[in-house]
């Protein structure tokens, strides 16, 4: 009896294990490694791969993530920084990749998304005027957001959020620098600080040491060291900090918070929300405000 009841869990247990794996393979997207690029310099050994996925829809961050963590893992834990420039089906490789995932011997450090590298592709994400559901006007409601700052040092800032997006809402709020490279229309950002917050009495109140330039721009110069074909050097950085309040529905928003705002957001309204399809990922709504402030570039 004690056999056979011992039998039984071993058997369970392995059938648990063979799901799990199952579902972790699932999360697994296939993919093509199209170039391998040693970047090393001086002693900091550094490797980039450029992968193109074999999609037919767009792919959720998680499943790109997940798929760049498994490169790593398949002997690249040797590098001190690995990198995997992720594209989508018939983009060009040698322009911005849509997915980037940074790691370094312990692990991924940041997975970025850059909807920008998709405009002008069949991957562009376009604008719906209505959303899939049938939403009736009674049932939508106007939201906005609105920010105030405080300077109260050279690289201090209150930052004061009201809103009428009810109490328990997750607003993502970013701060960053913008910058123009050269022979490139397109704007940059390089990331000072980032970080949830819940809505709470119809505000969101928090005070930020804006951190030095010197992470994003020191890194951006090593890239066009090692990749100058690709990353072009900076020709313009602004005196300004942009401050950008974000709501979307991709968030990990609360239960009662969905309740009201409808599992996609359908039913948020107002001036500046956007409605979007995003193949696998569906209907996205979000609303961004944004506010800049002036503050000398410093490294």
């Amino acid at each position: 009896m004690k056999k056979t009841l011992i039998n039984a869990i071993l058997i369970s247990l392995f059938l648990i294990s063979c799901q799990s794996n199952s579902v972790n393979q699932s999360k697994i997207l296939k993919f093509e490694i199209i170039k391998k690029q040693d970047i090393s310099f001086l002693n900091n050994p550094r490797m980039v791969n450029r992968i193109v996925l074999k999609v037919d829809s767009l792919p959720s961050k998680q499943e790109m993530e997940n798929t760049a963590t498994l490169i790593w893992e398949n002997g690249n834990k040797k590098w001190k920084e690995f990198t995997v420039f992720i594209y989508l089906p018939e983009m060009s490789t040698e322009q911005s990749a849509y997915g980037i995932g940074e790691f370094n011997e312990s692990g991924l450090v940041k997975f970025e998304i850059n909807e920008r590298a998709l405009y002008s592709s069949k991957w562009e994400i376009k604008k719906i005027n209505e959303p899939i559901e049938q939403v009736l006007a009674s049932d939508l409601k106007e939201y906005s957001v609105k920010i105030s700052t405080v300077k109260e040092d050279k690289r201090k800032v209150k930052i004061i959020v009201n809103t009428n997006f009810p109490d328990e809402t997750i607003l993502s709020l970013n701060i960053y620098r913008i910058y123009f490279c050269k022979g490139k229309r397109e704007a940059y950002s390089g990331e000072l600080f980032s970080k949830d917050f819940s809505v709470k009495n119809g505000k969101i109140e928090t005070t930020v040491n804006i951190i030095p330039d010197t992470e994003w721009y020191n890194e951006y110069q090593k890239l066009v060291k090692v990749l100058p074909n690709d990353m072009p050097p900076i020709s313009k950085i602004s005196d300004n900090i942009t401050i950008d309040v974000l709501y979307t529905s991709a968030a990990n928003q609360p239960a009662n918070v969905i309740k009201i705002l409808g599992v996609k957001g359908e039913f948020v309204s107002g001036k500046g929300v956007e409605k979007n399809r995003g193949g696998t990922i569906g209907l996205l709504t979000w609303l961004r405000v944004s506010k800049e402030l002036n503050m000398t570039f410093e490294k």
